[in-house]
């Protein structure tokens, strides 16, 4: 179990982390591709090009990292994801309920972040990656302060099939959370659009991510299944752009995979950034380690572990 200063410490790692991961992810935004759509790019909006962007696909991998690390590690307090995870789920929120008043707060930011912080508070991913985050920091083992289960290879075939399974749930609820693909569904089959209801795929798609990346009866493979197709597919759409959109369009529910305004940098950005995640949480040592002996009062991800019979 970890000490008070162990909370401490996870407290201040998951204040420092949010305002990181938010900077990492507005900051790839100014470089996510635009597709061109009208004749001009409209006023405020930086110029459009089909070009990808190998900064956007570095910055977006480094808060993959960040948050796989904090979903994840046994190093940290679950103090860690939690103190991350709710200034972005309140952010998110806030720009949901109150759009105008979101936006006066984020006027202090350097004016060529306005656009990407526009699409972003719009497209959902701040309360879905801060909601991933909660959910992690919520399993009882990061709690109790119980030794990490060793990987078994008998559990590979069972995590094979689960990552399958979640991959194909994620690729749809990625797109769901997202609202231009909700309207386009809620439209398509003719139901009642209450646009709240859009939180319900944002929560089931960070319940998914947060059980994957931190769940402890689950095989690491699981997640490395679900989160590498992920991880693929948006390192593309960043770095070619145009020719992955093709490769995709047959499995995307809105009529452009890439578009202007909101949805854009959830489409582009969302599949490396949770794919990213869920395939640092796989690659965590602990999750791969054979049973040995138990580890001492306050070892980390380095000491051996047991699992109990």
């Amino acid at each position: 179990m970890h000490s008070k200063s162990g909370h401490l410490v996870g407290v201040l790692a998951g204040l420092i982390a949010a305002p990181v991961l938010a900077f990492l992810i507005l900051r790839a935004g100014e470089d996510l591709t635009r597709i061109e759509v009208f004749a001009s790019s409209p006023p405020g909006f930086p110029p459009m090009s089909a070009a990808g962007s190998a900064s956007a696909a570095l910055l977006l991998a480094a808060a993959a990292v960040i948050s796989g690390l904090l979903a994840g590690t046994l190093r940290l307090s679950p103090l860690a994801p939690l103190a991350a995870g709710l200034p972005l789920v309140a952010l998110g929120l806030y720009a949901q309920f109150d759009y105008f008043g979101s936006m006066l707060l984020l006027a202090h930011l350097p004016a060529s972040m306005g656009p990407s912080a526009d699409e972003l508070e719009r497209s959902g991913l701040w309360q879905v990656i801060g909601a991933t985050l909660m959910v992690s920091a919520a399993w009882p083992w990061r709690w109790t302060g119980r030794p990490a289960p060793s990987f078994r290879p008998e559990r590979g075939l069972l995590g094979v099939l689960i990552g399958v399974v979640a991959f194909a749930d994620l690729w749809y609820l990625i797109q769901l959370a997202n609202p231009v693909s909700f309207v386009t569904v809620t439209i398509a089959a003719h139901l009642p659009h209450v646009f709240d209801l859009i939180l319900l795929p944002q929560l089931a798609l960070a319940a998914v991510l947060g059980t994957l990346a931190a769940a402890r009866w689950v095989s690491p493979i699981a997640a490395a299944i679900a989160g590498l197709p992920l991880l693929v597919t948006g390192l593309l759409l960043v770095l070619v752009p145009v020719d992955a959109q093709h490769w995709i369009a047959r499995f995307i529910w809105s009529s452009r995979p890439i578009m202007l305004g909101f949805g854009q940098s959830e489409r582009l950005g969302a599949f490396l950034l949770f794919g990213g995640l869920l395939a640092t949480s796989a690659a965590l040592p602990w999750r791969w380690r054979k049973p040995s002996s138990s580890p001492a009062p306050g070892a980390g991800d380095d000491a051996p572990v047991r699992e109990a019979v």
